[in-house]
Formats: structure tokens, C-alpha cells, sequence
């Protein structure tokens, strides 16, 4: 497995800083991390101190947490995909900072990936991406700002959803 594992529910995990560079030993195989990972695990305590990439995408952090029950965000599915896949969103793609729990949206039994927040550079201007900006305020029955709004694409095709953050 390599060093730098690609997460497809969480493809830009690299580029939101979830991970930095180190070389502490990983709780989970003792090997240096070389990308440890920065964000919250759900567990029982103690947390691992170091956690690195490759023991996210393989599942092997259960070694790492007390009974070996974790996960790796605070939200809920808005459609139950299957255990697999709940378990590959859950404990095997990294998570990402936000203020409260959140909606993952699935289409079809198969999560979204997560792209980022509306604001982001590379997503201000995509118009799938605003469309589900505004799709969302409409259900919301106002105006979300994009900041908050969390944006999610189906792996296949280019449908665009935008999930709600407030703080």
C-alpha cells in the first residue's frame, strides 16, 4: 500500500489539510506516518496519538482504539447505503473540520464524495456547485451563505449536492 492512499469519498483529503508531513510512529503499526493524520477520531479515550493514511484506507486504526470501535465524523447518512459502505465512509475516509454534526447524502445506495465548501476556489464558480447552493437555500427557505454550505458529487456522472454546516 502506498504512503499516500487515495480516499474516494474524501478525493482532496491531502488538500484540506487533514493530514500533515511527520514521521511519529503510527498507534496503529508503528511505522512513521508520513501522512499523520490532524483531524478528531470518535472513540472511546485513550485517542491514539498518531495516526497515519495508509492505516485510515486499510481499516487497521481498529488496533489503535479501544475495542475497536471508532469513526472518523460526526454526521448521518440522509439514505442508508449499504454496511460496507457505511463502514468506508465511517472509519475509512478521512474526516474534515465543520462546526456540527452533518448530512452525508447518498444517491442510489452509494455515498457522494466530499469536494470541500462552497467557497472554496475551486468550487466558487462551478455551476453544478451553485445550483446546489441555491437548491439547498430553497429548502432551507432562505439564503445559505457558501461558507457553510458543504458540497458533495456523485462519483459517477456530475450531480452536485450541498449539505448544510452551521455554527
Amino acid at each position: 500500500m502506498t504512503d499516500k492512499p487515495f480516499f474516494r469519498f474524501h478525493p482532496d483529503a491531502y488538500d484540506h489539510g487533514v493530514f500533515e508531513e511527520s514521521d511519529e510512529p503510527c498507534s496503529a503499526c508503528g511505522k512513521p506516518c508520513v501522512w499523520k493524520y490532524t483531524q478528531h477520531i470518535y472513540a472511546l479515550p485513550p485517542d491514539p496519538e498518531a495516526i497515519c493514511a495508509r492505516c485510515i484506507a486499510d481499516g487497521t486504526v481498529t488496533k489503535a482504539v479501544p475495542e475497536g470501535d471508532y469513526g472518523l465524523h460526526d454526521f448521518s447518512f440522509d439514505e442508508e447505503p449499504s454496511e460496507a459502505l457505511a463502514a468506508e465512509v465511517e472509519q475509512r475516509t478521512p474526516g474534515f473540520a465543520t462546526y456540527n454534526p452533518f448530512v452525508w447524502p447518498v444517491r442510489d445506495g452509494m455515498p457522494l464524495a466530499f469536494l470541500g465548501f462552497g467557497e472554496d476556489a475551486n468550487l466558487a464558480n462551478v455551476l453544478g456547485v451553485k445550483a446546489a447552493i441555491a437548491a439547498l437555500a430553497s429548502d432551507m427557505g432562505g439564503e445559505v451563505a457558501p461558507g457553510y454550505a458543504m458540497i458533495f458529487k456523485t462519483l459517477e456522472g456530475d450531480t452536485y449536492i450541498a449539505t448544510l454546516d452551521m455554527d
